[in-house]
């Protein structure tokens, strides 16, 4: 406190000194000379303290010395205290790192537990029926995207709405999956394999345009690991008609990404199709090949009365 309260009297002097004339400021330093030399020089032995270790004894030291030497401590003591006080910056640094990991210790445990990478939600489809021996099917959406309600048209059909992946928009324009009994093959690999499968045709999807004019861009089988149950899939390609482009060179996307995945089981055979959005494919084209690879076929009717809309009395 002492070296603060002289390193503010310097401070004044020296903003006294800049506002008052150099005339003035001689005849002040010739008087205070003069009364120094005249004053005993017992009353000149002071000692002053800066900090707990820091003495300078300014005995028989001129007025301007005992300045200079006050000048050159009080440094020292703002230095130790600024010393003291880095350190409790730092230690409370440290505690600050701490909680701050722990933190994204916490975050990380949470985003494990609920990310779409570890959590799906299961979509069913259809409703088990003893009469037709139809059974529920599903697929796996993650958790954090938005489906809209399943929709039962009918016993052996179910449609769903857009899916939404929360980051990249639309992923999904609409969903279908359906049922048809008496197939006349046993397994689904009675039909060949999936690349030579006419799949509009063969699947009863030839109905509407747009899998009419669909072209197979990939094709695969897929084996249930755990029920043995097989299951062909397919990516289809529909262009929008030509008349429908804005120009000769075509559209700059194509009209409907159709993912379909089928199976028979116990002769009725089950197909789920997929409306991918084009505009979205580059970066939600895996996700949803994802949801269409989960498509499960006799599964438990465990869907809850409140998700499925029944067409007929919507």
């Amino acid at each position: 406190a002492r070296a603060m309260r002289a390193v503010r009297s310097n401070a004044f002097t020296a903003r006294a000194n800049a506002r008052t004339p150099r005339s003035t400021r001689a005849t002040r330093r010739h008087a205070a000379s003069a009364s120094s030399s005249a004053a005993p020089s017992s009353s000149c032995r002071t000692r002053v303290e800066f900090g707990d270790d820091v003495n300078v004894d300014t005995a028989s030291l001129s007025s301007r010395r005992r300045a200079l030497g006050a000048f050159a401590c009080a440094p020292l003591s703002v230095a130790i205290s600024l010393t003291s006080t880095s350190t409790e910056f730092a230690a409370r640094a440290d505690d600050e790192d701490e909680e701050l990991a722990e933190l994204e210790a916490n975050m990380k445990r949470v985003m494990e537990t609920n990310s779409g990478e570890q959590t799906f939600v299961r979509q069913i489809g259809l409703r088990s029926s003893d009469k037709a021996n139809v059974r529920a099917c599903a697929f796996e959406v993650s958790s954090l995207w938005r489906v809209d309600g399943a929709r039962v048209v009918d016993a052996m059909t179910t449609e769903w709405g857009t899916i939404v992946d929360p980051v990249n928009g639309e992923a999904v324009q609409g969903a279908r999956a359906f049922a048809t009994p008496d197939f006349g093959v046993k397994s689904i690999d009675d039909l060949g394999k999936p690349e030579n499968v006419a799949v509009a045709k063969v699947l009863g999807l030839d109905g509407e345009d747009s899998y009419r004019r669909a072209d197979m861009l990939g094709a695969a089988k897929r084996v249930d690991a755990s029920t043995g149950q097989v299951y062909y899939d397919w990516e289809l390609v529909a262009s929008p008609p030509a008349k429908s482009c804005p120009s000769a060179v075509g559209c700059l996307y194509p009209e409907h990404i159709y993912l379909i995945s089928a199976s028979v089981l116990d002769g009725v055979l089950y197909v789920l199709s997929l409306d991918a959005t084009p505009a979205q494919w580059r970066v939600t084209g895996n996700s949803v090949k994802r949801i269409r690879n989960s498509f499960t076929v006799g599964v438990a009717d465990e869907a809850p009365t409140s998700q499925i809309v029944d067409a007929a009395t919507a």
